[in-house]
């Protein structure tokens, strides 16, 4: 197979290169998702891509970029990521959220015996579903914990508010809703983060028990992902996924009344 290594960190390309050439596989690395599209265009005959999910300051893109470049060309990935990323979490539910190719997780810390087990695995034809990236996919027949959290794009406003802010007041007036509005937004949120942390990071969460709880929590999390709700290729694929249709008999039907307005 010929694989992509999509990572900031160029010896991590080497790394996976020497696990894999013995079996004649060919390894091609890009530092950047950016850089990506380019080498597609004018080479689109890869099989499998590693794909880290930050660059830290090398450029403000993440690996999404990448998973959609390859999506569209059907290339099968595999999530390339440190161990300790918690504030990286909503970006591994979003690759497997939006980009069913991606087949699973992998460990940067993974040695060279377990990166030859997942490509030999995925050479052969195999579908990868281990553990590790289970509690990241969407599920079947419900709602992701992703969806839970953002229902529609404009709810990035407001988490993008509560990321910034601690007051009810200066957090509806961020977001441009009421502090009703707030309350009843931090109230269902605390539910879906108090179980995404106990049934996908085994941590405990505390009950909204004490005032202002729902708030302080809410904050607190907004803020470790701060980097997320602020992404534009995140509010692009939550809109593209999860807004409403726009109502195209009513458009129309406002369109004609102001053009009969103006004749």
């Amino acid at each position: 197979m010929r694989i992509l290594v999509i990572d900031d960190i160029v010896t991590l390309h080497s790394g996976i290169a020497r696990a894999v050439e013995g079996d004649g596989h060919e390894v091609t690395g890009v530092i950047r998702p950016a850089d990506l599209e380019g080498l597609l265009i004018a080479d689109p005959d890869y099989q499998l891509a590693f794909v880290d999910i930050d660059y830290a300051n090398l450029t403000k893109d993440s690996g999404l970029v990448a998973l959609e470049a390859l999506e569209r060309l059907h290339i099968p990935s595999i999530l390339y990521c440190a161990d300790a990323e918690i504030n990286r979490l909503l970006y591994i539910f979003a690759a497997f959220e939006f980009f069913p190719r991606t087949y699973t997780l992998l460990s940067k810390h993974a040695g060279d015996t377990e990166v030859h087990r997942m490509v030999t695995s995925i050479a052969r034809g195999d579908r990868p579903h281990d553990r590790a990236a289970e509690r990241y996919r969407p599920p079947g027949g419900g709602v992701s914990f992703l969806h839970q959290l953002i229902e529609r794009s404009t709810d990035l406003a407001l988490w993008r508010a509560l990321a910034t802010h601690s007051t009810r007041a200066l957090i509806a007036k961020s977001a441009h809703v009421s502090e009703s509005k707030v309350d009843q937004f931090t109230a269902d949120r605390h539910q879906v983060i108090g179980r995404l942390h106990s049934e996908v990071l085994e941590l405990p969460f505390p009950p909204p028990s004490e005032r202002n709880s729902n708030l302080v929590e809410v904050c607190r999390f907004a803020r470790t992902h701060e980097k997320f709700f602020k992404d534009k290729d995140v509010e692009r694929l939550v809109r593209q996924a999860w807004d409403p249709a726009p109502r195209r008999g009513a458009d129309k039907r406002a369109g004609a009344m102001f053009r009969r307005k103006r004749s």
